[in-house]
């Protein structure tokens, strides 16, 4: 027996702000069942920033720390989220602090994954897939397990105009218009799936010798990494480096690119979920779950089979699985999804 349409839902995916891009044709799912509910969507600071806008959710709600308490909230959030009334708590993360907040709700209906020790605090455990499933199917399967039928979706993080706009400009300051904007973001705070720098520094140098620029981008930390990428694809000067801006900004700059190269981490959601044609390249996780993206939206994978994949180390003594992609490799893909837009694409 499905349970009563609900008239207010919280969705939680508390951390990993790739992760939570992933979780957002959930949302997408959850209004068009019910295009009258009140959907709220609860999130550290970081993963917070992929619901903000979006067209279905009423409130994104940011979970701080709680500095040393046992308690999985900060108690104005606990009381919070008490008073809230939801009917329906949809657990995206499945942790035990994701856990504890879905049965303090006091929501009647709460679904989550069916893990040892925690299944009990949900009324609708989600048990393991016997096959592999993308990220996105993984998320929807928690309403599958309510009774719904859910698209497959893709997610869609939802700039503003003025957002938009802030990144166009400050592209422009950057890189003025004209031929294709190409951008690396070679970070990632794990060594083991960082394609090699130098990789990136001769990739840059054969981009710029088409008829495609370069910018260097990164995050917060990463702005050294940046600048030695940028010093390196030297073509009479340095490629013009974007980096460690916040989020949203930096997803700003994303959506005006013609096309975005980038290893597995947040910002290879981030391209496809703005709508540029993105180049992923990944090495030790499995594609098939975290490269839910095609081609006829411009979008490139580039992974190699190896037997000990996936391995989901964070540093690993060789690195066959990124070494065996070459910059050739890549240089085709960037090709591949600058042709899909076209060469410079209408936003930029």
């Amino acid at each position: 027996m499905n349970p009563t349409p609900p008239r207010r839902v919280l969705v939680t995916r508390l951390r990993r702000i790739g992760d939570a891009i992933l979780s957002l044709p959930v949302l997408d799912a959850l209004r068009e069942s019910f295009p009258e509910c009140s959907i709220d969507f609860l999130a550290e600071e970081g993963p917070a920033q992929a619901a903000l806008g979006h067209p279905a959710v009423d409130q994104v709600l940011v979970l701080r720390p709680t500095l040393r308490s046992l308690l999985p909230a900060p108690p104005g959030m606990l009381w919070r989220l008490r008073g809230r009334g939801y009917d329906w708590v949809i657990d995206l993360y499945g942790n035990p602090r994701s856990a504890l907040l879905a049965a303090w709700t006091g929501a009647p209906v709460r679904v989550g994954p069916a893990r040892r020790g925690r299944r009990h605090l949900y009324t609708h455990p989600v048990p393991s897939s016997a096959e592999p499933l993308s990220a996105v199917a993984h998320h929807l399967r928690s309403l599958e397990t309510l009774g719904l039928s859910p698209g497959r979706g893709a997610p869609r993080i939802a700039l503003s105009e003025l957002e938009r706009a802030e990144g166009r400009a400050r592209l422009d300051r950057a890189l003025p218009r004209g031929t294709p904007r190409v951008g690396l973001h070679p970070g990632n705070r794990w060594p083991a799936k960082r394609w090699p720098e130098a990789r990136f520094v001769a990739l840059a140098r054969a981009i710029r010798r088409t008829d495609a620029r370069v910018v260097v981008l990164g995050g917060p930390g990463e702005e050294g990494l940046a600048r030695r990428v940028a010093s390196g694809a030297k073509a009479g000067e340095d490629a013009p480096v974007l980096a460690g801006f916040p989020l949203r900004e930096s997803w700003s700059v994303i959506a005006a690119l013609d096309a975005l190269v980038t290893v597995d981490g947040s910002p290879v959601h981030a391209g496809p979920a703005v709508g540029t044609p993105t180049v992923g390249i990944l090495g030790p996780t499995e594609p098939e779950i975290w490269f839910p993206y095609g081609p006829d939206e411009g979008h490139q994978l580039l992974s190699r089979e190896i037997w000990c994949r996936p391995c989901h180390r964070h540093e690993c003594a060789r690195m066959d699985c990124l070494d065996w992609i070459s910059v050739g490799d890549a240089l085709r893909a960037v090709r591949r999804a600058l042709a899909h837009g076209g060469g410079v694409r209408a936003t930029a």
